[in-house]
């Protein structure tokens, strides 16, 4: 196959960056390449738009991305979102305000179309998980009254995190919410929830992508390597792992490529693509 007959929608990461949390010489050069022939590429994130360009800078896209865990899709050349998922906020406020009231050791970010609020007092904030989400603005929930939302993100202390992680669960069976768990390495191990709107995720912002006439017909190529990944490959024709994807990742994969520090999108567009 040849790239013009392809699209690539790849998770930032643990896929396209480095553990460093850089993109490779290697791979933007590679993706150049593959745009010059036709191809065409954007990031599925769950960034949001302002605090991904912080780490891409001029990462070249030439196809709408995927923010935001699904809950919208971004022009990154236009600044602007396309489209936008919302969750309902009449009965996710109060859940919020009571779980905030109840765990008070919990850290919890509000994503809007305006940017990243944190909701907790900036002393009280874990130092590593802040600087991985700024820019950001300190406000308080009851100020973001009138706000819409397209995901929360949650982090409380070890001891917490079982009653944080049972709220939570009982939040999605009551359909407030979908709750994709994560975890990360910032100054020790870390688990951290994050809530969008019920049956919103990656795999669905692409399923709306698939609509419009520019990728309409392409095949779509996908990479990812977390749980917040699984829907994406889901619903990509070719769903790709990088070697460090867990292995529920890898299971629902049809091609396994090299570790997100080996330089992965030059083996997607010169291994994969020429033999589809």
């Amino acid at each position: 196959m040849t790239p013009d007959k392809t699209i690539i929608f790849s998770d930032l990461d643990g896929t396209l960056f480095r553990t460093l949390g850089d993109v490779s010489p290697e791979n933007r050069r590679a993706l150049e390449d593959y745009m010059a022939q036709g191809g065409m590429f954007a990031v599925s994130t769950g960034r949001e738009p302002r605090n991904a360009l912080g780490f891409i800078g001029d990462l070249p896209q030439n196809a709408p991305a995927v923010v935001t865990n699904g809950a919208a899709v971004y022009d990154f050349s236009a600044g602007k979102y396309l489209r936008c998922w919302f969750m309902d906020k009449g009965p996710l406020l109060p859940f919020m305000t009571s779980l905030m009231a109840d765990i008070p050791e919990i850290e919890l970010q509000a994503y809007t179309p305006e940017g990243i609020s944190y909701c907790t007092p900036e002393e009280k904030v874990h130092p590593q998980i802040l600087a991985l989400h700024r820019p950001c603005r300190f406000i308080t929930l009851d100020a973001l009254a009138d706000a819409s939302f397209f995901k929360f993100f949650l982090y409380a202390p070890l001891d917490r995190e079982a009653e944080l992680d049972r709220r939570l669960r009982e939040g999605e069976a009551a359909g407030l919410f979908h709750h994709v768990p994560g975890t990360t390495d910032v100054g020790g191990p870390i688990t951290y929830h994050e809530l969008l709107a019920p049956n919103v995720n990656k795999g669905s912002a692409i399923r709306y992508l698939r609509t419009l006439p520019a990728i309409r017909g392409r095949t779509v190529l996908a990479a990812g390597d977390f749980w917040n990944d699984y829907e994406l490959l889901q619903e990509a024709d070719e769903p790709i792992a990088p070697a460090n994807a867990i292995p529920e990742i890898k299971a629902i994969c049809r091609h396994i490529t090299v570790s997100n520090n080996e330089h992965i999108m030059p083996h997607i567009i010169q291994e994969i693509i020429p033999k589809l």
